[in-house]
């Protein structure tokens, strides 16, 4: 009884999470228009691009272009609509985060804690902004959330891989990657038995090298030329910065 309980409350909030981002609708940004784009052009064969025939890589976001692809191909193609399909998988990502804080707290002793995490990801302002915006968020959340919750059941595999589409989804993963390749790091220069595996290092790895062959071939450099910019631009002195990720 107790357990049926438990996965009625799951089933309340991961609804609740979806159904709180799918009634204001689609209220998409300037920005998101720009994977939309991206993701526009390759199906019409031209690549991921902005503008045909100019191979520059302005999107930080690579793997939620080619997810906005695939879930476009079937219903319209380049002509479908775009908003509505981002607000779709954003929905259904916030969802399914939701799912994943709460059989965390479940999995380290604190359930209750679990299900408040899970409620206040599900209402959160900000959260729900960036979803019906169509920006990559929701997606980038549930991909790093599944990275983190897979290596706290020692499911390191699926982890790496997950940790690696993250960086794909948005480079600032590094924030969370960094501390987690570390300690990986530490487990195989001390020799334990659960240091990492070739299939752990090719999961993480193989991704990335990929990404970044291709971008080196089709577009000289696999870093966007945004995040170039941005770094020119959003040059903040160190206590700045400090402050602004804080504040994140």
């Amino acid at each position: 009884m107790r357990l049926r309980r438990w996965f009625r409350v799951e089933y309340l909030i991961v609804l609740l999470a979806i159904a709180v981002r799918i009634v204001p609708g689609p209220r998409t940004i300037d920005d998101a228009y720009i994977t939309f784009r991206y993701s526009q052009n390759l199906l019409n064969g031209n690549g991921l691009v902005f503008n045909a025939g100019e191979a520059v890589l302005g999107t930080t976001t690579p793997l939620y272009a080619l997810l906005l692809s695939l879930a476009a191909a079937p219903i319209g193609g380049s002509q479908a609509p775009y908003p509505a399909i981002a607000l779709g998988i954003n929905a259904i990502a916030d969802g399914l985060t939701c799912l994943l804080l709460l059989r965390l707290g479940r999995r380290v002793g604190y359930p209750n804690a679990g299900v408040v995490t899970g409620i206040l990801w599900a209402i959160s302002p900000m959260s729900v902004t960036f979803a019906i915006g169509g920006m990559e968020t929701s997606v980038f959340i549930l991909i790093l959330m599944g990275s983190l919750y897979m290596y706290s059941t020692h499911r390191l595999v699926p982890a790496a891989l997950l940790a690696a589409f993250s960086l794909l989804t948005r480079p600032d993963a590094l924030i969370a990657v960094i501390p987690l390749l570390g300690i990986r790091l530490l487990t195989l220069l001390r020799k334990k038995p659960d240091r990492p595996s070739l299939l752990e290092i090719l999961s993480f790895g193989l991704p990335l090298a990929i990404w970044g062959l291709i971008g080196y071939l089709y577009y000289g450099s696999p870093i966007p030329q945004s995040v170039m910019a941005k770094a020119i631009v959003y040059n903040l002195p160190a206590a700045a910065g400090l402050i602004r990720l804080l504040q994140h």
